[in-house]
């Protein structure tokens, strides 16, 4: 037992100190992050045990959202969008009970929500146009389903194609032009890595776990990608490291939190590699290289850049890369200097065959199936998203492209130069290259898109 002291200043002293720790390691922005990453962790494991947490999950944070849209909590709107977006393939990987494009309707009706509640507060004023043009070139196509095919088979083919275009445009429409500072910015991108980062714990734990059973023989890997489909898992993970690596640019001195997501980030980099679905890792390394050039007026973002660059490339190719090759017996290396493509070739090619035959309308949605079976015998949906449009939209499709390269390219032109910029290029340059390989089969690819719209207040 240790003596008391007398002195009651000393005493008084004594007495706050416990207290004070307390309050500091609580007010801890790096604890704090830590605990929101980990957390989702065995979140994700749990979710995959038990379907009712999955389907859960998705209900409460998609009610969540419309809670803060109708009380104008406009970052915590944002931060739902994001979580929404990244949540999705997470919530397909668990196999919670919502049907399948349940995350593109979610995040379009937590921004629609927000849209008209913030219409109402300042008399119903639209930042821009473009999008609600987007969603109107869409129309004509729908039409032509809506007469070419059974109702039940119309629906499903406009919510597969078109559903991520009704959420891209409500969350382009909610972020145009919306000022997000530096917190914001980056309470924006960890609500973005947090449910990847249960997407890597799942296809990690699948790939540890069964190690004996898979085969890296072969294209795609289900095994490597959490018992999912390669493409999906690939790309989300691409976009969660390339949330991460922004992050370790732009986050304030939270060493531990840095050193965490720079763990998480070099782990979405090596899964994604592991899944044998190239498309991720190529988008990534594009957006990386768009960032990248975006920098060099912005020293401070330069310096980071540069050292980060220069830490992950040794890492990979000095040490990471070369045990994957060896782990693999050379399956990697063979795999990533493999040109084949999978089929999307002769889809794409299939795609513009229809095009030259339905050159104003288009065939309508869903149209380009039966060229896809003409061509390669089977009816599979299309992996370019560009020929689709070009297929099933025809002249339209060519103005829907043309309408989107302008809403980015306005956008950029309005944005702060330096990481500002980059992170809108870098945003633009990750959902443009997915959609060339992958379609929209995610709703990521839609709030990617929205966020190069936004106004990052970096400086």
């Amino acid at each position: 037992l240790m003596p008391q002291s007398t002195d009651p200043t000393l005493a008084a002293k004594a007495s706050t100190l416990p207290e004070n720790s307390a309050r500091q390691l609580a007010g801890s922005y790096s604890l704090r992050v830590i605990i929101f990453l980990l957390a989702h962790l065995p979140l994700a494991l749990a979710m995959e045990s038990f379907w009712p947490l999955a389907t859960a999950h998705a209900v409460l944070v998609t009610l969540a959202g419309l809670r803060w849209a109708l009380l104008g909590r406009s970052r915590l709107v944002m931060y739902t969008l994001a979580y929404i977006a990244a949540s999705e393939v997470l919530w397909r990987m668990t196999e919670a009970r919502v049907f399948w494009e349940f995350g593109k309707y979610a995040l379009g009706l937590v921004a629609l929500v927000a849209l008209v509640a913030e219409w109402r507060r300042a008399g119903g004023r639209l930042r821009t146009f473009e999008p609600l043009l987007l969603l109107a070139a869409l129309l004509p196509a729908v039409a032509l389903a809506m007469l070419d095919l059974s109702l039940d088979e119309a629906f499903d083919q406009i919510s597969f194609n078109l559903s991520a275009y009704l959420a891209l445009a409500l969350a382009a429409l909610y972020l145009w032009g919306r000022p997000v500072a530096r917190r914001a910015a980056g309470g924006l991108l960890l609500a973005l890595l947090a449910p990847i980062s249960g997407v890597l714990f799942l296809a990690s734990y699948s790939t540890i776990s069964q190690i004996g059973v898979d085969s890296f023989a072969g294209a795609s890997s289900w095994i490597r990608s959490g018992d999912f489909g390669a493409n999906q898992v690939s790309n989300v993970l691409s976009l969660g490291a390339l949330a991460g690596f922004i992050l370790l640019i732009l986050l304030p001195r939270a060493r531990a939190a840095r050193f965490l997501i720079a763990l998480l980030t070099m782990g979405m980099i090596v899964q994604s590699i592991l899944t044998f679905s190239r498309g991720g890792l190529y988008s990534l390394i594009l957006a990386g290289l768009a960032l990248g050039m975006h920098l060099w007026r912005a020293p401070g973002a330069r310096g980071r850049f540069l050292v980060l660059l220069a830490l992950f490339t040794a890492l990979v190719f000095g040490g990471i890369y070369p045990w994957l090759d060896d782990f693999s017996t050379g399956a990697v290396t063979a795999r990533f200097q493999d040109l084949d493509t999978t089929g999307r070739l002769e889809l794409a090619q299939a795609d513009l065959l229809a095009f030259q035959e339905n050159r104003l309308l288009g065939a309508g949605v869903g149209g380009s199936m039966p060229y896809h079976e003409y061509l390669l015998g089977d009816s599979i949906g299309t992996h370019t998203e560009y020929t689709r449009l070009l297929a099933e939209h025809g002249l339209f499709g060519v103005f829907i492209i043309a309408l989107m390269g302008w809403m980015l390219l306005k956008r950029y032109v309005r944005t702060q130069p330096g990481l500002a910029r980059g992170i809108s290029a870098a945003m633009a340059v990750w959902s443009l290259s997915v959609m060339a390989h992958s379609a929209t089969r995610i709703v990521a690819i839609s709030l990617a898109f929205a966020l190069a719209l936004v106004d990052w207040q970096l400086n």
